[in-house]
């Protein structure tokens, strides 16, 4: 299950291009960084909501030849999103699909790739959605997860809910996130601590939140 944005998608949208933008980047630098040890392949982006990362991995020259599935639960997401992909030429490249984080509508072994940003803190069962991830990568594949802590420094969650209000939209409910330590209980119970690394900057955009990486063991 992946819970519906309560906005509508072309405020959301406008939210997610402008607004979000700077964390955005950083989660395209990491798969960039990621992929550039890996062969092109297939990556898909959970609660891809109108397929913002989807079209900057498109257009990034570093991503050439790979694919793109972007899921959401919400079809009228994925159809804010399907114009952008359109006029820059990405529609074969990039796939958008209804799915659910909890389910993905792919099979074991399927995806070099399956990644997943702000996406986490919605989930009811978030142990369910990072295993549902690791099953879809095939041998030597990675996920990454990128969320928001809510024991993130006071003052950078005070930037975010400035940023948020000169954006005309409501302060994030801190509330939903999870804690660093909670990060590493809930790896723990997927059971999918021997794949998984976690990590949280100290400083910087990055602090607001973490990162879960998990790589499946190639084949030997």
């Amino acid at each position: 299950m992946l819970l519906k944005n309560l906005r509508p998608a072309n405020d959301y949208d406008r939210f997610a291009t402008e607004t979000l933008e700077p964390w955005d980047l950083l989660f395209i630098s990491r798969i960039r960084q990621i992929a550039r040890d890996m062969q092109p392949g297939s990556l898909a982006d959970i609660g891809t909501a109108t397929g913002v990362v989807p079209v900057r991995l498109g257009v990034d020259p570093s991503m050439a030849g790979w694919r793109f599935i972007g899921v959401d639960l919400d079809p009228t997401m994925l159809e804010e999103g399907m114009p952008r992909i359109l006029e820059l030429g990405l529609a074969e490249r990039i796939d958008m699909q209804v799915g659910d984080a909890l389910d993905l509508p792919f099979a074991d072994n399927s995806l070099t790739m399956a990644v997943g940003r702000a996406t986490l803190h919605h989930l009811p069962d978030k142990a369910k959605s990072l295993t549902e991830m690791f099953r879809v990568i095939e041998a030597g594949g990675v996920a990454l997860v990128h969320d928001m802590r809510r024991d993130a420094p006071q003052t950078l969650l005070d930037r975010f809910t400035a940023m948020r209000a000169e954006a005309n939209y409501p302060p994030s409910h801190v509330e939903e996130k999870i804690t660093l330590d909670e990060a590493h209980a809930l790896v723990e119970e997927a059971g999918l601590t021997p794949y998984a690394t976690i990590y949280s900057p100290s400083v910087g955009l990055g602090a607001l939140g973490f990162e879960i990486l998990l790589k499946k063991p190639a084949l030997v």
